[in-house]
C-alpha cells in the first residue's frame, strides 16, 4: 500500500499562531501531552500520515481512545487530518503531527515578564534571552 504525502505540510511551535495552527493554551496542551495514551499515540505516528486503525494497532490503544486523543490533539493544533490516496486510488483519512517542537516560556522572578531560551542547536552560538539574578534563587 503506497500512500502519497499531503501537499501542504504545516508545522507550528506553541505560542506561534499561523493560519494552520491556533494559539494553544499551554497548560491544556501540557496536560494532554502528559497523558500516557497521547504519548503512545504520538510515538506510533512518527513523522508519517497514519490512519487511526494503524495508530491503534501500533500503540496498543483502543480505537475509541485513539480517536478521542486525536480529536483533542487536533483541537489543540498539534495534529491535523489529511486525506491520503493508496495504491488502488482509494482516499483514506489519516492523521499527522503538526508541531515540530514545544517551547514553554518561564517567568523571570524579578520582572514577571516571559523569559525564553533560544531553541537553536547548541553549536549555533545563540545565547538565551532574558536575565537571571542569583540573589533570587535559593539553594535546594
Amino acid at each position: 500500500m503506497s500512500e502519497q504525502p499531503p501537499t501542504t505540510p504545516a508545522a507550528a511551535t506553541l505560542g506561534e499562531t499561523t493560519e494552520e495552527s491556533p494559539d494553544v493554551e499551554t497548560e491544556s496542551l501540557l496536560s494532554l501531552l502528559g497523558d500516557e495514551y497521547t504519548q503512545a499515540i504520538l510515538s506510533a505516528m512518527g513523522d508519517d500520515s497514519v490512519p487511526a486503525r494503524e495508530i491503534a494497532d501500533s500503540a496498543d490503544v483502543s480505537r475509541p481512545t485513539v480517536y478521542r486523543r486525536l480529536n483533542r490533539l487536533e483541537a489543540a493544533g498539534a495534529v491535523e487530518t489529511v486525506m491520503t490516496v493508496d495504491g488502488d486510488g482509494h482516499h483514506r483519512q489519516a492523521f499527522r503531527v503538526t508541531l515540530d517542537e514545544l517551547a514553554v516560556p518561564l517567568l523571570d522572578p524579578e520582572s514577571a515578564e516571559p523569559t525564553y531560551e533560544n531553541s537553536g542547536s547548541a553549536d549555533s552560538g545563540a545565547a538565551p534571552t532574558g536575565h537571571h539574578s542569583s540573589a533570587s534563587h535559593g539553594s535546594d
